[in-house]
């Protein structure tokens, strides 16, 4: 999640992350129920395919330097969910409704063929609606640092604080130099943020604005979600970041009491809530993981082992 605050400066691009920024990338839009959904592609379409959903007032470009890690295995898609990023403002921002534009760019790109899912903060929240309503037709879904609470609990969610829908800034820069993070916190890697921060914003009428809505930001969402996971009809893994603020002691502890049995739960460490601007190599190599440990068992079963 993002908030107009701070300021941002051009770090040095260690070689590897250069070289996923260089890897070709598609972008593509498809109109999802009145929408005008916005996705980027990344890798060989005959792969499996492999969605990966950023958080609240965040965008596609904050998998940029993870989905060319990927490449290699999957056909890697990262959208830009509705009143966010390239997509259109279209007003009708339900969690849902998400977790539908998310199947739709699936179904479009990759059709007919199951695929996983990754989500971060409020993305993963998506992705735990896309598992429930579509279980049956997805190979596995990844939830990266989203607090899943006991139903008794409600902690407010953090908020993304927007003046007026109508801020407006001089030129880029302006805008950037009051660009944070939500939760605040330190990163591990300031190129990874330099480049969010950059996307963050659009050029309009009058000077620089930030792309979401602050409608789309605002919207209420779900908060229970356990019977979800634990009925879940495919794979499903919880990723936690180890300092992680977002995830509490108690979350924490919640989680691991309902889920620790049937669903992996990693902890991440040296990384906070924003995993990937902390260890964007680690978190690659953690998905590569699962989904490589998924696919080897569905290969076990296949084979009667």
């Amino acid at each position: 999640m993002v908030e107009k605050h701070g300021k941002t400066a051009s770090h040095p691009i260690p070689k590897w992350a250069r070289a996923a920024l260089e890897m070709p990338s598609g972008s593509q839009y498809i109109d999802v129920d009145g929408c005008r959904v916005h996705y980027l592609v990344w890798g060989d379409p005959d792969l499996p395919p492999l969605m990966l959903v950023h958080g609240n007032a965040a965008h596609a470009e904050w998998w940029r330097f993870i989905a060319p890690l990927l490449a290699n295995q999957y056909h890697v898609l990262a959208i830009d969910l509705g009143g966010m990023g390239d997509s259109s403002h279209c007003g009708r921002y339900e969690r849902e409704r998400y977790a539908e534009q998310v199947m739709a760019v699936l179904d479009a790109a990759s059709p007919g063929r199951p695929p996983f899912i990754v989500g971060h903060s409020m993305g993963g929240f998506v992705t735990i609606m896309a598992g429930a309503a579509h279980g049956d037709r997805i190979a596995g879904i990844i939830v990266v640092d989203s607090p899943i609470e006991a139903p008794d609990r409600h902690s407010p969610p953090y908020a993304v604080q927007v003046k007026t829908p109508g801020d407006i800034y001089a030129n880029r820069a302006e805008a950037l130099r009051r660009f944070r993070l939500v939760p605040q916190q330190q990163v591990g890697c300031q190129f990874y943020l330099d480049h969010i921060a950059y996307h963050s914003v659009v050029e309009t009428a009058g000077g620089w604005r930030w792309k979401f809505d602050p409608a789309a930001v605002g919207h209420p969402r779900p908060t229970e979600f356990t019977e979800a996971l634990l009925h879940m009809r495919c794979n499903a893994a919880l990723f936690i970041g180890e300092q992680s603020e977002r995830v509490d002691d108690e979350a924490r502890a919640y989680m691991r009491r309902s889920f620790g049995g049937c669903i992996p739960i990693i902890e991440l460490a040296n990384c906070r809530h924003h995993v990937m601007l902390d260890e964007p190599l680690a978190l690659a190599a953690a998905i590569r993981t699962q989904l490589s440990n998924w696919s080897l068992n569905d290969t076990d079963s296949r084979n009667g082992a």
